[in-house]
Order: C-alpha cells, then structure tokens, then sequence
C-alpha cells in the first residue's frame, strides 16, 4: 500500500482533538432504552494509525473504529451513548517493523481497552497488603497523598524512590526519567524477562554497539539459529517472522535453510530446516565447536579481523571435550559447519529465550562467529543497531539489574505495568521486601500480582486512549518513531501518566518537564514536513545519512565455562526452563480472553499451560498426557497437568510463563502455575538479569486431577491414536 492511498482510509482527525463518536454531532446524543435497536442507525468506520504496547516491539498499527454505544445511567434513567468503538486493530502498512502485519497479542489489545477489569479511577487500598482490596478516591486526594508521601522520601534519600516500568523505549519512558531526574531519584528499572538485556551488554562488548543488533536473515542463504526462538517470543516477533517468510519464499528460485540449536524445540525450531537438540546451557560450547571446525577447514573469510587473544582461546580449545558438552552427535556439528562456511550468505542469529549464566559468553561467541564469516554491517549479514535520536539516547531504556536486592533498599516504589512480584521467584524474597516498603504507588490499568501490594493506584490512560511515540526494539531505517495520538476520549476516569507527574512534580516543588511525541518528532522533521502529517501516517521513518556503528571487535577475549544450575543431580535430577510464551509472552498477556483461548503452539493447550516432558520419562513415571505432576526445586513447588512431548529432551522440563496470578482480573487470577515462582535467586553477573534457566527440579505424578486439560487437538498426529503408550 502506498502513502496517497493508506492517507485515503487514515482520518484526518487522529492527528486532531479526540472524539467520543464517529461522528461529532452525535457525539453526546442520548438513546432512551426502549428505542429498538433496529431503529438505531449505525456510523462509518474510520481508521487510525496508534503503537502497540503489548511487547517491547514497538509495531505501528492501525485502529478500525465505528460509532457504538454504551448504557449510563443519568438521574436514575439509563440511556445508550453513542461513542467511538475500536472493532479492530492491524498492523500499520507503512510501518517498516510491522508491515501490515500483527501478532496475536497485538490483535487482543482491543480486549484489554475493553476489559472489565479495568481500573476506572483513582483507589486507595484498604485493608492490608497483598489482599487487593481498595476503595475509589478522586484525583485531589490521590494527588495529594501519593505527594506527601513522595516529598517525604525525596527529603529523606532519593536514592530511595524506585521506579518499575515495562521494556519499552519511548516517550514514556522518557518522561518517567526526566521525573526521576527533577527529584534525584535513579533511573528507571524493569524486571521483565523480556528486556534482552544479555543481548545488549553482548554486541556492547563485543563491537560497541548500544541497542540490539539486526539480523537481517531476509537476504541470507543459510541461518544457524542458537536459542533465540525469533519466530514466536524473541526482540521482534512480528519483523522477524516477516524475515523469516522472506528468506523462505521471498526470492525466485532461492529458499533459505534454517539450521536451529537449542534446547527446546520452540515454534523457530519446528519451523527450521532442521533442529538441533542442544544440552542446556551449552550454547557457548557448541558455537565455539563451529567456529573452530571453520577456522579448522579454513571456511572462514575475515579471519585476519579477529583479535588474536580470541583466536588463541579458540585454538586451545578441546574440540572433543566442547562436542561432548553439547549433547549433539559430533558428524551433525560437523556437516552443519561446513554447510555455513560454504554458503554464499551465512548467518548465525544467536539468543538467550532462556536465559543461563553463561549467555553472555555464548553470544560474544556467534559474534565472533558472524565476524568470521564476513557478515558483520554486510546485507545478509548482523547489522548494528541505528543510532537513536539525541533527544532519546539508548540510556533511557530501562535497565533490570538485580531487581531483588534493590527493591530491599527501596523506601517508595512506583509501578508502571511492571510485575516484580510475578517476575521474580519466591526465593527472592520479594514478597517480604514488598511488605517492608513505606509506600507502593501503581499507575497500571490493572490489579496485578504486585499492585496488589500498593497503597494508591493513580491509572493511566489506556495506550489506544494516549498519545505516545515509541522506538522499535529493531528497524531498517535510520530514523524509526512510531507515532500514536488519541483518537477516543477515555472510557473511565483515567489520567495520562505524564500529566499525573507533572502534578506530583508540582506539589514538591521539582521542576519537571514532560516529553510529548511532538517534542520528540519535530525536531527530527525536514523541510516541507508536517506534524500532522507525520501524525496522520503514524510515525517517521526514513534513511538521514548517519552514520552507524562500526564492525571492529573491540572486545579482545573470549571466555567461557558450563552454566551453573541451582541443586544436585541426585535430589533435582531434571532441568527446568521457563520460557516466553507465544500468548503472553512475559505475562502480560494472562487477562486477555483471546490469549487464553489461543491454543499453545507445541501442546495446543487453551485456557492453561501444562508441563513438557519427555516420553522416555514419562513412561518410567506412569505420566500420561492431562495426568497432574509436581514440580519442586529448592525454592517452591508448583502443580499443573502434564504433556508428553514427542521431541522434549531427556531430563529437561520446560514450561511457557504467563499462567499462574495471584490477582489479574477474572480471566488469569488463580489459574495455573508461574514457573517463575519456583526458580532459584541465581543472576547473570554481567547484566544482573533472572537466570531463568539455572534451576534444577523434581518431578512426581500426583493421583489427583483437579481439572482436565484442555487442548484444542488432544492427541500429536506422529505417534497414532493411542499415544506413546
């Protein structure tokens, strides 16, 4: 779709002041009751460019929007009111991430505008913490309470005001910074797993580069895949499932070969060419083995580029000893080697879906890799990431260091979409050092897990009711700004979180500015460039001539060593990984209906979230699919039902995170397990990050069943009609 014709079905109005209806001269008329519907006559549809803020992606959509109508009640009569509804939502065409496209959760944002869980206006909590109790409040003495306690601990340590919000970069996140700096306060902090935060102190190490790197697998002959599952829940679904359809069918007479390592077969790993069942944590191990069977058989085409400290490590390798460690039989890793060296336009996309406390090493790793193989800032090849507006430097995205120990210095919390209580495992001690902070302040649309714990609740617009400008997690442009403006007034008695600091700001005397994506944008628009019409097609996009970072190494070595896991062989004989779901990704998605009933990828599991384990232990447990297991480390336990998983590795267990909220609304609180909640408290040293992968548990058959599991096709078309047994 071209500009002229997608300006064609965009309203001029998003660009403008919301409405409450399609139309405005209808827009407060009101419908007694006992009007039949028949005889109401409906409006047009409008589209509208808007962000998506259900990742950290950043896609540019598009919102279908028809005049509806709702009930109110008005001097004890109720009436219909005609509003503005959203009827759908769609990828932006112009956006360069998205393309048109749009993943599920995407698509089920709708539902979380629409949910009846909703926060509808300022609360208080009372009764005590954790109970999710609170009683509605108006604005004047939200404000002035939440201040009262921030100008208390802004005169006694501002170190000890601690700020939580989601992954995502954009004006946002920007204001909430510029907040935190009026009033001396840190920077702002996620605990998200979603973060990719090993992913960036990797290409930061190893060339300089500050953000994620592209892959551009578009335009590649032949992709090794190492733990990164970029077709499901990995930095940008929807850009690299775009890539992926590229480097399959895009290309007369060319179709890509996708070679994927890793540990689970993930929805990338059943879509490749071929999988690779690599050991737990052995990522390094076996990207190491390849470079070294490369520089071998000299396949290599830069070798002259990598430091010779790297080389020597690489060299003094024992190659035996690094095939033995990946579980995977040493001819396999030897054609797959030769395969990469010998194509025309390699590639090897490496990442950390579950996270080990070498997964570092092990992306420095395929950085040195891509370096040999000639692709580093070539097409085809790893592309560093473009360098960010001025006015939003890669130093404002929330960083998630060591979220446990930090929340027990803190004195006042404010929660922004972030979760830590669903995050971070019990053994963490998070609940109690949520209990010992003076104050808790959330400005999330819902009651989650750790808002639970606040003792105000100030809600923020909903992200289709707001106006924000986002920069996408990855993009094939210079400049990349996906551009939202409200297009409906708010349905409840919400306030946009800039406004909110603002007033916060205000009544302790800070100076504070916020930054809006008009600030943002024009500064960054050439001559004969408009804000209404950069607003109107829902961001910025194009090449400015900056120049991007360099490919030198600048990292000089290489080490690396086994993954640590949390307990002994003998009493936790299984390996447990938790890992990002296609529906709700870190956990966000729990309280949409559609991402309920979305059946999983591997089990077609609905409405809940089983235990994957392999055939050979299931039949020496008398495990059946839909039978209900315990899972224990030495941290906690959780109970859920089975899968037996045709391709799941021996002494693996792996479960999707997203089910098991304690308080989330009505479609998530109480069903199902967090795996989280049972992990050990082991960090990544270099980032400071959930090592989600380094916990090793047990596994019973309980004779119980609670309740069935529900899948949408109960049995795998490979092993028959009676299953494995």
């Amino acid at each position: 779709m071209d500009r002229r014709n997608f300006f064609k079905i965009v309203s001029t109005v998003s660009a403008g002041v919301a409405t409450t209806a399609c139309s405005s001269n209808k827009s407060d008329a009101l419908t007694p009751l006992l009007v039949p519907e028949h005889e109401i006559i409906p409006g047009e549809e409008q589209w509208h460019p808007s962000v998506c803020s259900e990742c950290s992606a950043g896609c540019g959509v598009i919102v279908r929007i028809m005049e509806g109508e709702r009930i109110i009640e008005r001097s004890g009569q109720k009436f219909r009111e005609r509003v503005a509804c959203v009827k759908k939502i769609e990828g932006n065409p112009l956006d360069p991430v998205s393309g048109g496209r749009l993943c599920a959760r995407g698509h089920a944002a709708l539902q979380s505008l629409y949910n009846p869980d909703r926060v509808r206006g300022p609360m208080r909590r009372s009764s005590e913490r954790g109970k999710a109790e609170f009683h509605s409040i108006s604005w004047s003495e939200a404000i002035a309470t939440v201040a009262d306690k921030l100008a208390q601990a802004h005169s006694s340590d501002p170190a000890g005001i601690l700020f939580l919000t989601t992954p995502q970069a954009g004006t946002r996140t920007l204001t909430i910074q510029h907040f935190l700096a009026s009033i001396g306060a840190p920077p702002p902090l996620t605990s998200s797993i979603a973060a990719f935060a090993s992913e960036r102190k990797a290409a930061d190490m190893a060339f300089g580069w500050k953000g994620l790197p592209r892959y551009d697998l578009a335009h590649a002959r032949y992709a090794l895949g190492v733990g990164a599952d970029f077709v499901s829940g990995w930095v940008s679904p929807v850009y690299y499932a775009r890539q992926f359809g590229q480097f399959r069918q895009g290309r007369p007479g060319i179709r890509g070969k996708l070679v994927h390592a890793d540990s689970r077969m993930s929805l990338t790993a059943a879509s490749a060419d071929e999988w690779l069942p690599l050991r737990p944590g052995a990522e390094p191990h076996f990207l190491i083995a390849i470079t070294r069977l490369l520089l071998d058989e000299k396949l290599v085409r830069n070798a002259s580029q990598l430091p010779a400290a790297v080389n020597d490590s690489i060299a003094r390798a024992n190659l035996p000893d690094l095939i033995r460690a990946t579980g995977i039989d040493e001819a396999r890793i030897r054609r797959v080697a030769r395969e990469l060296g010998e194509s025309e336009a390699p590639i090897v996309i490496a990442g950390a879906s579950v996270l080990h406390t070498n997964s570092v090493q092990a992306l420095l790793a395929a950085h040195y890799l891509n370096l040999l193989l000639g692709n580093i800032g070539q097409t085809g090849g790893v592309l560093p990431p473009y360098p960010r507006p001025v006015s939003f430097p890669e130093s404002a995205s929330p960083q998630n260091p060591n979220i446990a120990e930090t929340l027990k210095r803190a004195q006042l919390l404010m929660l922004d979409g972030d979760n830590p209580l669903y995050s971070l495992p019990k053994g963490s001690g998070i609940a109690q050092a949520l209990t010992n902070i003076r104050t808790i302040v959330s400005f999330g649309s819902f009651i989650d897990d750790t808002a639970a714990y606040a003792d105000a609740i100030l809600p923020d617009h909903h992200a289709l009711e707001s106006e924000s400008a986002l920069i996408p997690a990855v993009a094939n442009s210079s400049v990349a700004i996906n551009i939202g403006v409200p297009f409906i007034r708010p349905l409840y008695d919400t306030r946009a979180i800039d406004q909110t600091l603002g007033e916060l700001a205000q009544k302790i005397n800070a100076p504070f500015e916020t930054v809006s994506a008009r600030n943002l944008v024009t500064p960054l628009l050439e001559t004969g460039e408009t804000w209404d019409q950069i607003a109107r097609q829902g961001g910025l996009w194009r090449e400015n001539g900056a120049a991007t970072p360099g490919s030198k190494p600048l990292f000089e070595k290489l080490e690396w060593g086994d993954a640590a896991f949390d307990g002994t062989p003998d009493q936790f004989p299984f390996i447990f990984q938790p890992y990002p779901s296609l529906q709700y990704q870190d956990g966000r998605g729990a309280n949409l209906p559609w991402m309920q009933e979305l059946p999983d990828p591997t089990s077609s599991s609905m409405w809940g979230v089983p235990v994957e384990v392999d055939a050979q232990t299931a039949v020496r447990l008398n495990i059946a699919t839909g039978d209900w297991v315990r899972l224990e480390s030495a941290h906690g336990a959780l109970e859920a039902p089975a899968y037996v998983h045709p391709a799941a590795l021996p002494g693996v267990v792996s479960m999707a995170i997203g089910e098991g909220h304690a308080h989330y609304g009505r479609y998530a609180s109480g069903k199902g397990a967090n795996p989280l909640s049972i992990l050990a408290p082991v960090w990544d040293h270099s980032t400071g990050a959930l090592a989600s992968g380094a916990t090793r548990v047990r596994l019973a058959r309980l004779e119980k069943k609670p309740e069935e599991l529900i899948q949408f096709s109960p049995s795998d078309r490979e092993q028959g009609r009676w299953g494995y047994r």
